[in-house]
């Protein structure tokens, strides 16, 4: 089956350069299955399906044990965006009158580097392995495909599903329609009983992240991903999301700034409350954090998160989190490990490119 993921949290990172343009309709925007196992009706979702949208992934999540409670605010701003359009981009499947599973497409174009499509869903436990996953999976491939060509730019473009590693049925349906494992990331976390006070720095300081400066900031962020795999620059739109969206904490987020007030590095936090029972554990999550390539080197990723991590424990969380490419060539995945994260879990990155669209 597939498997949804926050986008926040997970492809929130690595939002493109979005633009308006005409997509391609859906073939049907209502079909029938003809597969004898189960029938079911797969139709694009309606905000009316918010509540069970949200209770579904919940239920999958817990299912494939994973942690992550989804809320109905974060349902509803995952598919408000661009990226993700819930007319057109969403589709639920509907066994009688239950809504048993859900796709989803991200569509991340952009002008430089790559274009992307994700792929995300999941379906019930109880309708697994009666054709659902697959008939969703179909119309998510061939929609990700029609997205992805009707650009008509000629740089690369690739399908995309990002899927933890526990998930071995996702991981054999993705292989049904030739995605392939390309990359693996890992959650990586810290106790705050453990952290360190953080240490003035020599050539630029941390101060505290002012959301007057949100546009400055999300340069710094464009430039800085700009040689990281899979990172494109990321529109005013998904920006907004990001900054000011319900997970978004800016209150506890940090800039370093040079001596002339440039903004030379970023870290920005996000807050999953829904999530602490469940993990019995208050974590903040470091969702964004970067430096511009003339300063690295200079410990500034290490002092962000030093700051972060003190601020974190002041306000009664228990522990921090962040993503990391277990591939990235700054050698992240080495510091966090120096400053005492540990795996908490992982996930692999599945892919396929795309053939231009013919003229």
């Amino acid at each position: 089956m597939l498997q949804a993921v926050r986008m926040a949290q997970k492809v929130g990172p690595r939002l493109a350069e979005c633009s308006l343009l005409q997509r391609p309709l859906p073939s049907k925007l209502i079909t029938q299955s003809q597969d004898r196992r189960m029938q079911h009706t797969i139709r694009n979702a309606t905000p009316n399906d918010f509540p069970a949208i949200a209770a579904l992934l919940t239920a999958v999540f817990t299912h494939d044990k994973i942690p992550i409670v989804q809320t109905v605010e974060e349902v509803e701003e995952d598919f408000s965006g661009d990226s993700c359009r819930l007319d057109h981009d969403v589709m639920v499947v509907e066994v009688g009158s239950q809504i048993a599973g859900i796709a989803y497409t991200i569509f991340l174009p952009s002008e430089t580097k790559e274009e992307r499509c994700y792929v995300f869903g999941g379906v019930l436990p109880d309708f697994r392995k009666n054709g659902v996953g697959t008939a969703l999976m179909t119309w998510a491939v061939k929609h990700g495909e029609q997205l992805l060509q009707s650009t008509g730019r000629t740089i690369p473009k690739f399908l995309r599903a990002h899927v933890s590693r526990l998930n071995e049925s996702a991981a054999k349906l993705f292989a049904q329609f030739q995605l392939h494992p390309v990359r693996f990331e890992e959650d990586l976390i810290i106790d705050l009983d453990s952290i360190h006070a953080p240490q003035p720095a020599a050539n630029y300081s941390i101060i505290p992240w002012s959301n007057s400066r949100n546009a400055e900031a999300h340069s710094v962020k464009d430039l800085a991903f700009r040689d990281h795999w899979g990172s494109t620059p990321t529109s005013d739109e998904n920006w907004e999301i990001l900054v000011t969206g319900s997970t978004a904490r800016t209150e506890h987020s940090f800039f370093a700034v040079a001596p002339a007030d440039k903004i030379i590095g970023l870290l920005l936090t996000h807050r999953y409350e829904s999530d602490d029972e469940l993990l019995g554990k208050k974590i903040g999550w470091i969702d964004k954090l970067c430096t511009l390539s003339e300063f690295r080197n200079q410990a500034v990723a290490k002092n962000l998160i030093a700051h972060a991590l003190a601020k974190y424990k002041a306000i009664g969380l228990t522990h921090a989190a962040l993503t990391v490419d277990t591939q990235n060539p700054t050698g992240a995945h080495g510091l966090y490990s120096k400053l005492g994260f540990e795996f908490f879990r992982g996930s692999t990155t599945f892919e396929r490119q795309i053939p231009r669209a013919p003229n």
